[in-house]
């Protein structure tokens, strides 16, 4: 009844959003009664219809960075890494109605061996890149009875908060809020010997915080806190990331563990930490870039 703002951001927050909100949820609870691969499926063929269509601008910046990843790429193929991009923003949206079973009946795991045994020897920092669905990445990581907690930035539309919180929580993965405040509690969990995953690309207000692509190395993301909190705890780094195989097979590739060279925390040696890291994570989104879920971000 106030009228004018107050009576918009009302009508926003209890009517326009709601109707968003209601869809999503519909959607998220109706493919849960499809099987796997329908549901991806689905969500493929959604994408490749919309992106084009309807997010012409994210499809323009995604055209732009395929092209400055891979400039290899002539017009025809870089038209399949397009579509390639669009199914996979598609499925990866509505996979997250059958998460547990994908982690369970359709992940490919290689290099897995001894990680479990490795991971009870000390403090791990699982760093990956938000390339195929990283959802199933850590349910499969949970699947192998590790205890894992990660960081979580929520969306602004309440239902997808909802149902990102309601997979992650559900499925016991430990959650920690994003920022300074994760800092403190990150190291806790490291010094009593657990497990963390970090994902060290970004895209930040929209635009690509790393991997750097030949940019200078910065202090400001993932990758320094990283360093940082592997430094003061000696944390193992595991390096792994999964791919979209085929559809709705993945395979789910583990690196070989690394600590970090012996020396200080100077802001030199921080520096060169990011750098190895940086040098670890980009070769894996520069391999499936149309698989990369920040590809559509503004790289300046």
């Amino acid at each position: 009844m106030a009228g004018g703002n107050r009576r918009q951001a009302f009508l926003r927050y209890w009517l326009y959003e709601n109707i968003d909100n209601a869809v999503d949820l519909f959607f998220y609870f109706a493919f849960m009664l499809l099987p796997a691969g329908a549901c991806s499926a689905i969500g493929g063929w959604l994408g490749r219809l919309m992106a084009p269509r309807f997010h012409k601008a994210a499809y323009a910046r995604a055209a732009v960075n395929l092209k400055m990843i891979r400039p290899d790429l002539n017009d025809a193929a870089l038209e399949i890494l397009l579509r390639a991009y669009a199914d996979s923003q598609g499925r990866q949206m509505a996979e997250y109605s059958v998460v547990p079973r994908l982690a369970r009946n359709h992940v490919r795991k290689i290099g897995t061996e001894g990680l479990v045994e490795r991971c009870s020897e000390g403090p791990v920092i699982f760093i990956a890149p938000h390339v195929s669905n990283w959802e199933v990445l850590w349910h499969c990581l949970l699947d192998m009875g590790l205890a894992v907690t990660m960081n979580y930035d929520p969306p602004k539309r309440r239902s997808r908060h909802y149902i990102v919180n309601r997979l992650r929580k559900g499925a016991g993965l430990g959650i920690l809020k994003p920022g300074r405040s994760f800092v403190r509690p990150a190291l806790r969990i490291l010094e009593s010997g657990g497990n963390l995953l970090m994902f060290c690309d970004e895209g930040f207000n929209g635009r690509i915080r790393a991997p750097f692509f030949g940019r200078s190395a910065h202090l400001e993301g993932n990758y320094a806190v990283i360093a940082r909190m592997a430094r003061k705890t000696e944390a193992l780094i595991y390096p792994l990331y999964i791919v979209r195989e085929k559809e709705a097979k993945f395979a789910l590739k583990v690196s070989e563990p690394l600590r970090l060279p012996d020396g200080d925390a100077s802001e030199e040696r921080i520096v060169a930490d990011v750098k190895h890291l940086n040098a670890i994570i980009e070769p894996m989104v520069r391999e499936y870039p149309e698989q990369w879920y920040f590809v559509d971000n503004r790289m300046q």
